[in-house]
């Protein structure tokens, strides 16, 4: 049996689309902002630090999928269990989180997590389908409302709390060093694999996933100097800089064994690599798609120094990771007042 709603859940959920559960939702993506947009019409979450997951439980039968469709289920069977434990047909979007003992996000722990004896959290921001309603077309605020009994009290899936003042968020998040905040306009609907003005994103640093198109050999004896990486633009895999820092040393062999499975002969880049300092360079397959740390942008839409290499994603698809320049917070409130 169904656990019992509030009346007033029960009325919200109802005024949702009646519709099948649907086979998959690609989710909704942010767009980058360089500051904290302080407006009414949003509020605001924490940016939490670890993999995008959309569940999905049907009569009892868990899926969870990574942002790039893959199947994650088998890797959580804590947070499997306890979707299981609502009792309710239902689709969910959140990220999957490792705590450490100080209560921030580890996402090198959580990249490292065993399935068993590490706390794990789901951290859900949103409900999109349930028990027979399609809630996407429904404001931001009634689908929270919907989500925040639902998950009231749960432990391992924790509703992700929503705020008014978006700066003092940020500076809590400065202070604690964490990832970032975002902010979403509270009527907006939930349109899958859109990234707008409806959603925004401002991370306290400059990170980014790219994908890796080659290396440049060391003169030394590290086992590379440096990483190339790149985006897509309008479908094409465009060169944007190089990483030469954040590698640890008893890994590095270990990255270039995978390197060296997918070299080819010639650069997948459609334009030129520049700034190659004599080194010799080889190229790869672009596969492999890892998170850099960056001090900014050129004029001409380059890494103005070498980044730092902070991990793989493996939750991630190449062909979906596009360059992001961060988007003026004044053009977006003329945007949105239009």
């Amino acid at each position: 049996m169904k656990p019992s709603l509030l009346k007033k859940t029960v009325k919200l959920m109802k005024g949702g689309i009646k519709s099948k559960m649907p086979a998959s939702v690609a989710p909704m993506l942010c767009t980058l902002t360089k500051e904290v947009i302080q407006d009414d019409k949003y509020l605001y979450e924490l940016k939490w630090d670890g993999y995008r997951i959309i569940s999905s439980v049907e009569k009892g039968k868990v899926r969870m999928d990574s942002r790039s469709s893959l199947n994650y289920t088998h890797k959580y069977p804590v947070v499997a269990k306890a979707l299981a434990a609502l009792k309710h047909d239902i689709v969910l979007d959140g990220e999957m989180v490792v705590f450490n003992e100080a209560g921030l996000p580890d996402f090198d722990a959580l990249q490292l997590y065993d399935g068993q004896e590490t706390p794990l959290t789901y951290c859900i921001f949103d409900v999109l389908w349930m028990d027979g309603y399609d809630l996407k077309k429904l404001p931001l605020a009634e689908r929270k409302e919907i989500l925040g009994q639902i998950l009231k009290g749960n432990r391992i899936l924790r509703y992700s709390e929503s705020f008014e003042d978006g700066l003092a968020l940020y500076e809590q998040v400065v202070q604690k060093n964490m990832e970032g905040i975002v902010a979403k306009m509270k009527d907006s609907p939930y349109i899958p694999g859109n990234r707008g003005d409806s959603w925004l994103k401002t991370p306290t640093r400059k990170r980014q996933e790219f994908v890796i198109g080659g290396w440049a050999e060391s003169d030394k004896s590290r086992s590379f100097k440096s990483l190339l990486f790149g985006a897509y633009t309008n479908g094409k895999f465009e060169w944007i800089g190089r990483s030469g820092g954040g590698y640890k040393d008893k890994e590095m062999p270990g990255i270039l064994k995978q390197l060296k499975a997918i070299e080819i002969d010639k650069s997948p880049f459609h334009n030129k690599v520049l700034d190659t300092k004599g080194a010799r360079t080889h190229y790869v397959k672009p596969q492999l798609v890892a998170n850099f740390e960056f001090a900014t942008w050129t004029k001409s839409g380059r890494i103005r120094k070498p980044a730092t290499f902070l991990g793989f994603r493996k939750d991630k698809k190449p062909k979906d990771v596009v360059r992001e320049v961060p988007k003026p917070v004044g053009l977006i409130k003329e945007e949105i007042t239009r």
